[in-house]
């Protein structure tokens, strides 16, 4: 099959694989290994432009806030027509924004349209903006999503939402989580990625990997890892990232007395995420929990690298993990309940080696980027030339 992958964000500035655009290379580099051919409409940044290995068509934006998004829509939309009157694809796969557009040239085009939602579409922080504002992006939701051909939804969770609220056709979803590439992420020795990344070998480290924003619940882990320095003082905490809540972070590491035990990496290239997860003793994911559905590529990460891992039970993450997964849950924002499992995984490295091996275990054989492309080019085939709905299904 032919792929047309539309994929609009905002982010130029980004390191040359950044972990937010995770998914959209990986499914299109797997979906190109299993045959299919690919080409990625996506905005001309630098970091775009180094995905030599990809098909990509590059689309400019204009520099104006409210303007960019409209550019993307008509530059995209423009290019996809110059690529099908040069091969007409048989599909064409976006992930959720507020335009129709690639919905509009799979119906000119005859094609399957099939469309990727990764978060609530009209989130709430959004919703609190301007109602009238809001009411037209969930019209917009309802009737964009319910004539696409197929959906696919991350988590359980926004199946059932993009349901009851759009009322879109159960046999028309399929639930893809997020994934990892277990080549890439494995074990390795973490005094050794420690002295790659020339940090003190002998040290503990609890470890985070992602964005500094609000609902990575990072000033929870702050507490308790202000908590657990009273008892383990020679504990350290590395923080992989960056982002709009860093300045602020870092005021609470000085008021809380640890600044001078955080190490703050920055945002580092997905590349080099390896090595960080593997210096880790143990590895969180303390989202808030008003954090909403989502399928974080951390935690898949972090499990591949058989690290043992301690996570806020929010839905999406408790309907995929438990301790037998090699996952710790915990209340989200409950500093004590997360020092507390900290502490219990730092207690027994035995306990914390089997998580570590279970956690790996199952990532390698449930959540490998190759086996969710094969999972969604078979799932798109069985509609190849038809717009009929498949039956439901969860991965």
């Amino acid at each position: 099959m032919t792929w047309l992958l539309f994929a609009y964000w905002y982010e130029p500035e980004a390191p040359s694989d950044p972990v937010g655009l995770v998914r959209i290379w990986q499914l299109a580099r797997h979906l190109t290994d299993l045959g299919e051919t690919v080409t990625i409409l996506a905005p001309n940044y630098g970091s775009t432009r180094q995905q030599t290995d990809l098909r990509i068509a590059g689309i400019p934006l204009l520099p104006v806030p409210l303007l960019r998004p409209i550019s993307y829509a008509i530059g995209s939309w423009l290019a996809g027509v110059a690529l099908a009157l040069r091969r007409t694809p048989t599909v064409v796969y976006y992930r959720w924004m507020d335009s129709p557009h690639p919905l509009v040239l799979a119906r000119l085009l005859g094609c399957q349209c099939v469309c990727e939602v990764n978060g609530e579409p009209v989130p709430d922080w959004d919703a609190a903006r301007s109602r009238a504002l809001t009411r037209v992006k969930h019209w917009l939701a309802r009737q964009t999503l319910r004539r696409c051909d197929r959906v696919v939804a991350l988590t359980e969770g926004l199946r059932d939402l993009v349901m009851r609220r759009y009322g879109v056709d159960p046999g028309a979803i399929i639930v893809l989580p997020s994934a990892t590439d277990p080549k890439r992420f494995r074990p390795e020795d973490p005094r050794e990625a420690r002295r790659r990344l020339r940090l003190d070998p002998e040290s503990s480290y609890i470890g985070f990997v992602g964005s500094f924003y609000r609902y990575q619940g990072l000033t929870c882990l702050l507490e308790a890892f202000a908590m657990l320095r009273c008892r383990r003082p020679a504990m350290r905490l590395l923080l992989v990232g960056d982002g709009e809540a860093g300045p602020s972070l870092r005021e609470q590491a000085i008021r809380l007395n640890v600044a001078e035990a955080v190490t703050w990496a920055g945002r580092v290239s997905y590349a080099r995420v390896p090595d960080f997860i593997n210096a880790m003793d143990v590895c969180v994911a303390p989202f808030r929990g008003d954090r909403g559905e989502t399928s974080p590529v951390k935690v898949f990460d972090y499990l591949a690298c058989g690290r043992p891992t301690v996570a806020s039970a929010i839905p999406s993450v408790a309907s995929l993990f438990s301790e037998r997964e090699g996952v710790v849950l915990v209340p989200p924002d409950d500093s004590i309940a997360l020092a507390g499992a900290l502490e219990r995984v730092l207690e027994d490295p035995r306990w914390a080696a089997d998580l570590g091996r279970r956690g790996r275990g199952v990532v390698c054989a449930r959540f490998g980027w190759a086996g969710i492309a094969e999972q969604l080019r078979d799932w798109v085939g069985k509609g190849q030339g038809a717009s009929a709905h498949a039956d439901s299904c969860v991965l």
